[in-house]
């Protein structure tokens, strides 16, 4: 199930000095949310994770498959408000014949919702 344009509906991609920002906007009626909790609904920490893969497939143009969450710090929740903007701030990123590697930061205007180092695999493992 892809995330991206469901879960969280991209807004805006852009290049920054090394490497570049999205800019999502939470889905509170996604069925992930009905589920994960109801009545009081986050962001599962997974989901997030696999936003950042999907976007940087996109802005890779190429089929990536996640091989290592090297480290990932979750400092808040991502409350799904309707409308609610979610900035990912990738940086670091490096690539070779085997994959890349990237360090992602997603936060909004005054919140850092996580920071997680990423090792993608080039194929599927």
């Amino acid at each position: 199930m892809r995330l991206t344009n469901g879960l969280f509906i991209i807004e805006s991609i852009q290049d920054t000095e090394g490497g570049f920002e999205a800019v999502l906007r939470t889905n509170p009626e996604h069925p992930i949310y009905k589920a994960h909790f109801p009545g009081s609904p986050i962001t599962p920490g997974v989901c997030i994770i696999q936003a950042a893969g999907e976007l940087l497939e996109k802005i890779l143009n190429r089929k990536l498959y996640l091989k290592t969450v090297k480290n990932v710090k979750f400092l808040s929740v991502i409350i799904p408000e309707e409308g609610k903007k979610i900035r990912y701030s990738f940086s670091n990123i490096a690539e070779d014949e085997n994959g890349v590697k990237t360090q992602v930061v997603v936060s909004d205007d005054s919140t850092v919702y996580a920071k997680i180092s990423l090792i993608f695999s080039n194929e599927r493992l």
